[in-house]
Formats: structure tokens, sequence, C-alpha cells
């Protein structure tokens, strides 16, 4: 791996003057750390037959920190990691990780710079091992950076005006993905003392542009609607939709408009339900009736939907969140375009591709006094709009299970399990799937505030269409840090 050398102190340096006079306002955390970590794995190179052990030494050194001013925030988590193996076919490598984000209020005007940049250790191809990491190995570094600026009013007023431009990078080790961008999106509104009328106008512009090919995919979408507001009552208003995707292909079928009048009941302020007729101005859908429902009784609980249609036909979204005390539930369903995404390529497919992404996603966490219980339901479906390569589709879906549990103040104990599906379809040889399931038990000792250790057992296994990629891993590790 070809180590781009990073110094974590730069993005401090560089980041102070977002803050403003620090000395006089900052509120300033830093934790240099080191630590130790001793692997032992049954079958370090996850093959099916003809297991190999090995004994994997890490030496780990880094720094967390943040810088906290007036309206201004600076977060860091740098670290740098060495493996040393005793057997095996992987190589003795340095990693790198890093975790930055800052931003910063221009006074009372408004306006917010912020800044974000990562590095992350991603599977190199997810069909070859969706659950790659750096001692398994087949995993590549992904560097991404990004500076964006936005704009909000008083959204108590009578004018919500939400807005921001951004430009980013994208650099991977092994050049598959790397594009630089740019865009901006834009969202006016109605304020809350606004009580006879209702507006929303949305707008968004993504471009991006492959740095080795100088391939290109642009994403644009600009939504509206306007009616009259009768709080307990029927009120009628106006609709648009405009999305148009430009990439690999030109095809007519990736550009919408559709236009058209409804009505909407109000249940409540914030709550309401609401139909609508749309006449459709392209060659790719029908008129067709829309509608949504939205209530919204507290802030701790909402309930959404709604029905539209968008490229490929029929489109919904929908989203639950309830808050108590001790219980939070979150179940969100999104579809959007998407391209350049490095963590799910697979080798078959073209990066470049545009692709709508329709994902699923329920979050459940209970909070007792001593113990956290943590649930996570997913569904990812990935469909190319007009396929050039030999993959056309990919799907996942998972769960995850955590529990975390305090078992004294020094002493606290976790187990976990996860699964995760992923099925591929190609043109060529049909479809192919993978199972993961992995295992977790772990508990964690504090000799003192800022020395502690960590002792578990992991269990990895993968059954695939392909029985030559199942595996079967177990890993026993202890970690040690010291915080100075």
């Amino acid at each position: 791996m070809a180590l781009q050398r990073i110094n974590p102190s730069l993005y401090l340096l560089g980041s102070l003057s977002l803050l403003g006079q620090p000395s006089q306002a900052a509120d300033v955390k830093l934790t240099p750390y080191a630590g130790t970590e001793f692997t032992f794995t049954d079958n370090v190179d996850r093959t099916a037959s003809d297991t190999q052990s090995s004994f994997i030494t890490e030496l780990d050194a880094g720094i967390e920190g943040t810088i906290e001013g007036s309206r201004g925030l600076i977060s860091l988590d740098y670290a740098l990691r060495y493996l040393y193996y005793t057997e095996g076919e992987q190589s003795d490598e340095l990693y790198q990780d890093l975790d930055f984000i800052a931003y910063k209020g221009l006074g009372r005007s408004g306006f917010q710079v912020d800044a974000s940049a990562s590095i992350d250790n991603i599977a190199s191809d997810i069909a070859t091992d969706a659950n790659a990491d750096v001692i398994s190995g087949d995993t590549i570094q992904s560097n991404e950076a990004e500076v964006g600026l936005s704009y909000q009013t008083n959204p108590l007023s009578s004018m919500d005006l939400r807005s921001r431009v951004y430009t980013n990078v994208i650099n991977n080790e092994d050049d598959i993905g790397n594009y630089t961008g740019w865009g901006g999106n834009i969202i006016y509104a109605n304020g809350r003392s606004v009580r006879d009328a209702f507006w929303r106008l949305g707008a968004f512009y993504d471009y991006r542009k492959g740095r080795d090919d100088g391939i290109s995919t642009e994403f644009t979408r600009l939504n509206e609607i306007i009616g009259l507001q009768t709080i307990s009552g029927f009120s009628p208003f106006l609709r648009l939709n405009y999305e148009n995707y430009d990439g690999v292909t030109d095809s007519s079928e990736n550009e919408i408009f559709n236009w058209g009048g409804g009505v909407r009941y109000f249940i409540g302020r914030y709550s309401y339900g609401e139909v609508s007729y749309n006449f459709s101005e392209d060659d790719v859908n029908s008129d067709f009736w829309a509608g949504a429902i939205n209530l919204n009784p507290t802030d701790k609980t909402r309930f959404y939907f709604e029905y539209d249609k968008r490229i490929k036909g029929d489109s919904y979204a929908a989203e639950i969140r309830n808050r108590t005390r001790r219980w939070t539930n979150t179940l969100t369903y999104t579809e959007s375009p998407d391209s350049y995404e490095r963590d799910r390529f697979v080798d078959g497919g073209r990066i470049d591709e545009i692709y709508l992404r329709k994902e699923a996603r329920w979050l459940s966490e209970l909070t007792l006094r001593r113990t956290l219980y943590s649930f996570s339901l997913y569904q990812i479906d990935r469909e190319t709009l007009e396929s050039l390569s030999d993959l056309t589709d990919d799907n996942s879906r998972g769960v995850e299970l955590d529990v975390d549990h305090q078992l004294s103040r020094v002493l606290s104990g976790h187990i976990g399990y996860a699964y995760e599906r992923y099925d591929f379809t190609y043109i060529s040889t049909g479809d192919e799937s993978d199972d993961y399931h992995s295992f977790s038990l772990d508990t964690t000792y504090f000799f003192r505030p800022e020395l502690f250790t960590q002792t578990g057992v992991e269990y990895y296994t993968r059954s695939s269409s392909d029985s030559e990629n199942d595996y079967d891993e177990t890993r026993i590790f202890i970690d040690v840090r010291v915080e100075f």
C-alpha cells in the first residue's frame, strides 16, 4: 500500500481560524494515545480449505480532540496502525484512519463554513469479501475531503431559507472511483409565522467527474408546492417536479417532468394528509395520482408516508420516528440516484454508471440503567438506470444486535451479532449470493481512566453460492491502550 503521509496537526492549525480568537473563546481537548493489540486467528487468509493460523501484532498511535468555540467546532480522530503477521499471505502494513469535521458560523449573518475529511480502509470488492478488514486483507484506502458554505434564516419568521454549496474530492488507493465534484441545494419555504399560505421550493444539483477517465455524472432535481393554508380545513395547492440524470448514457428516460393540482387537509398545525392529480410531460410516466400523509403531533413523534412517480415509475418515501425517555425508534425509506460509490464496488460493474438506490432502515435503542440494547435492520437495492456492464443489480440486507452492559465502575461487557446477505445479478453468469454471520464477545477493563484493556473473541462465517468462497474464522484478541 502506498502510504500518503498526513500530518494531523495541519488540520488543527489550518482550522483554528474557523473558530476565531480561540485563546479567548475556544475549549480545547486533545488526547494523544498509544496502544498495542495481539490477535490470534485460525484462518488469516479466509480460505475454504488448507486454513492457515497466524499471530498478528498491531501497534497503534493517534490523537483525538475537539476544539469548541463561539458558533464553531472542530473534531479530530486520527490513528496510525502497523500490523505484523507471523503467517499468511498478508504482508506487514501501515494503515491510517481519519475522521475530521469542522464548522464555523460567520457571526450572526446566517452563513456557516464547514469542512470534513476522512481516511477509511474499505473492502476492495464486496463480491470478493464484503466483510474484509485490515487483518484479513483485501482492503483499499479511501480518502475523501469536502468544503462547504451554507446559509439559513430563522424558520420562526415569515421565511425559512436553507442552502448550501460544496466541492469535494475522492481518491482511492486502487484509482477505482476517483472523482472531483461540486454541487448545491436550496430549500425555500414558509416560516412558522405564516398562517394563510404554505409553500416549499427545493432545488438540488450534484456534479461528479472521474479523475482518470473524465466521465461525468449530473443529478438535477426541482420540486415545488404552493397553496392556501387553513388550519382546520381543506387547502388547495399546485405542485411540479423535474428530474434529470446525465451520465454515461443520455437516455430520454432519465428525464421527467410533471405538474398538477391537489388538496391538503390539515389535521393540526403540522399534521396533514394530501392527494393530487399530476400531468406527465415526459416519455417515462403517464398521468398519475400522488399523495402523502404527515402526522407530527409532538417533537418526539412523526409518521410520514409519500407516494409519487419518479425515474423508473412508482416512488415511495417514509419515515416513522418515536422517542421516549428510554426507547428510541426510527424507520426510514428513501429512493435516490447515485454513482461513484466506492464502498459498494463490484468487479464486473461500472462505478461511473448511474443507479437508483432504494434504502430502508430501522434503528432501535433501549437505554436502561446499566444496559444499552441496540438493534438495526436494513435493505439496500441498487438498480442501474441503463446498464452498460456485466453487473445489472446488487442488493443487500442485514440485521445487527448489540448489548452493552456496565458490570461495575471499571468493567463493561459487550455481546454482538450481525447477519448480511448480498445478491448480485450478472448478464453472463446470472445470480450470485453471499451470506455473512459474525459474533463477538468482549470486555473492557479500566485500570485507570487513561489506561484500559479490551479482550474478546470474534467469529466470522461466509456461505456463498460459489463454495470456493466459503470460510470460517475465529479470532481471539487483547488490546491495551494508554491515553496521555
